[in-house]
């Protein structure tokens, strides 16, 4: 039997009715016979039970809809309902009234003036009343009572014939299908309850609905376990900020305001409900703040499917020479640390490597490690790369923005290859983000905090970049924490036999064989190009491999080749001058000595100052007095060498010559030297 409909009836005579009228509908659901009390008695145990609707008749549809929260049909009382008690009545007796709640009283009106009738009708808004009614009734000499289940007591006390108020069939089938109806909707508002329920369980985020008058109206499972409620009625009473009350004052949202809410530290967004501009309520969303830190990481480790990732640890690195376990050993100590690590050494050393191991070593390693190539991207392209912009910062940027590698690698390690090359623009906004720990996209005037540890590296000589101008100092030491350096593979020669065989076997399609002597060759050889031009000559090896043990000639062969192209790429030591800045230095120390014998002489040159008797050279220019077709032929000299060296650039001869393009383009004018 179903019953999610119940059916309560106030006499037997009604019963029976209702259970014809369901019998006839097919229908199956139970029905009970009881007073106003035990009606609801009846009703809050049926509800507990599933029950979504009650159908009941007169004082008890009444009585139940002040005390349950299902909806309540009323059977209603018409015309025929009267009727038919009244010609029952009549036959006892010609002394009638009508005793019952305002549904029985309004149809028995309907009826007194459609028959002209003339009988009393007593209206009652409880039980009591009923006694004292019919007390009335008795004094006024009635002897025959219509009414219901409550009024069947009092006249059996009395011993006054009570006529119980029939139903009309037609008045039953009404209320049925107003009940299957209500029991529709009630179970459409239940299942739209449930999925928006459902759906607000499952967010990450606790979520309370809040009354104008603070009263919480719902609580979502998560919001439950994070405010560790136990059915509070006022939101007050478990998150004490004012922002919420402010919000259900002014109708203002509030965003990611952190507060305590007892010993959680939790972040509340404050969003008004309103209708036709009227705030009649609040949202509120709580999310706990170590939550959001986690789902910040878990956010970012996605990158390391996007390649963001260190593939190189400390066991790929090959070598048993002292020096290059020297340098693994430092590395290793390094890696313990969170300090700013400046990796240097010639192009090809492998610092890279070095970086990925050191970050695959600490703490960072299980996130992101980020790496670019300073010298292989223009000024505006690298700083967005760094720092990321957002919508609309410059012509092409992406309509969803980007992310820099500083945001990329939160928690991780940036690894900055070839700092050198960057401007001094793009490096006074990197000591910014270094320093502050916090880095702002273009475009944008929001700040992101930052955690990351930067490695660096560089094949040039910093120190002799920052002489020039070309390095900021403070941008140096702020990176130079530690310094790392890698030694050239020719200071490491015993580790070539074992790098070789690395190669060799790292190749799985071909196998080749190498003699001793060619071994020995490549010993010898000083690897301008350090372990990638290494690597670069077993690939050739192998690919022009025929069969048998590669020999010494093979090799040498080789080697010449690579010779005869060695002047583009050859190893210079930025620590040595090259031969424009000697005869640059040959220059000055003959300025130098001219100046000292013509101080000998007593001719004191303009340019010279005596200071405590001490001769102070304040310029190397020299005077009038010095030979100028001599100090031109110098000159032309060092201008010619300085544009052989650069092979013809002018940018290039300039920066040899420590002067500007357009000074250096005067002179040749001057000088007349042409290209």
């Amino acid at each position: 039997m179903r019953n999610d409909i119940i059916l309560i009836s106030t006499s037997s005579s009604l019963s029976e009715r209702i259970k014809e009228v369901l019998k006839h509908r097919n229908l199956d659901f139970p029905v009970f016979e009881a007073t106003m009390d035990t009606a609801y008695e009846i009703a809050t145990k049926s509800i507990r039970l599933g029950t979504k609707v009650i159908v009941c008749r007169g004082g008890t549809a009444s009585y139940l809809r002040d005390k349950v929260d299902v909806p309540v049909v009323d059977i209603r009382h018409g015309f025929i309902d009267i009727h038919m008690s009244m010609e029952k009545a009549l036959k006892v007796s010609p002394r009638v009234g009508v005793i019952g709640y305002s549904n029985l009283c309004e149809a028995a009106s309907d009826y007194k003036k459609i028959m002209n009738s003339n009988f009393p009708i007593a209206e009652v808004s409880n039980d009591t009343d009923i006694e004292r009614k019919l007390v009335e009734f008795i004094e006024l000499g009635i002897e025959v009572v219509i009414g219901g289940l409550q009024l069947s007591e009092a006249a059996k006390k009395y011993n006054i014939c009570q006529i119980m108020g029939e139903a009309d069939p037609a008045a039953i089938n009404q209320s049925l299908n107003e009940a299957l109806h209500d029991l529709k909707i009630e179970n459409e508002r239940k299942e739209k309850f449930e999925t928006i329920n459902s759906i607000l369980n499952c967010t990450s985020e606790g979520i309370v609905g809040i009354e104008k008058n603070g009263r919480i109206m719902h609580i979502n499972d998560i919001a439950k376990k994070m405010l560790k409620y136990t059915n509070q009625d006022y939101i007050k009473e478990i998150i004490p900020t004012s922002l919420l009350f402010d919000t259900l004052k002014t109708g203002v949202p509030h965003f990611n305001e952190l507060t305590n809410v007892g010993d959680n530290s939790v972040v509340i967004c404050s969003v008004p409900i309103a209708v036709e501009g009227n705030t009649i309520g609040v949202v509120v969303t709580i999310q706990e703040e170590n939550k959001i830190q986690t789902l910040d990481r878990e956010i970012r480790k996605k990158h390391l499917s996007t390649g963001h990732i260190a593939k190189k640890t400390f066991k790929d690195i090959v070598g048993n020479s002292k020096k290059i376990n020297e340098v693994v050993d430092r590395a290793v100590k390094y890696s313990k640390t969170d300090s700013t690590i400046l990796i240097l050494g010639e192009t090809g050393v492998g610092k890279e490597v070095f970086a990925q191991s050191i970050h695959n070593h600490s703490v960072r390693k299980n996130q992101p490690f980020v790496a670019i190539n300073c010298a292989a991207l223009p000024e505006n392209i690298l700083e967005s790369e760094l720092f990321g912009y957002v919508k609309g910062a410059f012509t092409g940027a992406r309509n969803e923005g980007k992310a820099g590698i500083f945001e990329l690698a939160h928690m991780g390690t940036v690894f900055l290859d070839e700092i050198g090359e960057i401007s001094t623009n793009v490096q006074v906004k990197l000591l910014r983000v270094l320093q502050e720990k916090e880095v702002s996209r273009i475009g944008d005037d929001k700040i992101f905090p930052i955690d990351v540890r930067v490695l660096a590296a560089s094949n040039k000589n910093l120190i002799e970049e920052i002489r020039r101008g070309n390095f900021r100092e403070d941008l140096y030491y702020r990176l130079c924490v530690l310094e790392l350096e890698i030694p050239p593979l020719r200071e490491r020669k015993d580790d070539i036999s074992d790098l070789l065989n690395f190669f060799i076997s790292n190749n799985k399609k071909r196998k080749i064989e190498i003699s001793q002597d060619a071994i020995a060759l490549l010993c010898n050889y000083e690897w301008p190009g350090n372990v990638r031009q290494l690597s670069n000559i077993v690939e050739r090896l192998l690919v022009n491999y025929d069969g048998g043990a590669i020999n010494k000639d093979q090799v040498a062969e080789l080697l010449k080749n690579i010779d005869y192209k060695k002047e583009h790429f050859q190893y210079v030591d930025v620590n040595s001058p090259s031969k424009t800045e000697e005869k640059l230095i040959s220059l000055i120390e003959k300025i130098i000595i001219i100046n000292d014998e013509r101080q000998k002489d007593g001719k004191q040159s303009k340019y010279v100052k005596i200071e405590n008797n001490q001769p102070k050279i304040d310029s190397v220019v020299i005077d009038e007095a010095v030979n100028k077709t001599k100090y031109e032929h110098w000159e032309i000299e060092i201008i010619k060498d300085a544009l052989r060296e650069s092979m013809g650039k002018r940018e290039q001869a300039a920066e040899l010559l420590g002067i500007s393009t357009t000074t250096l383009w005067r002179k040749m004018k001057k000088l007349n030297i042409r290209l």
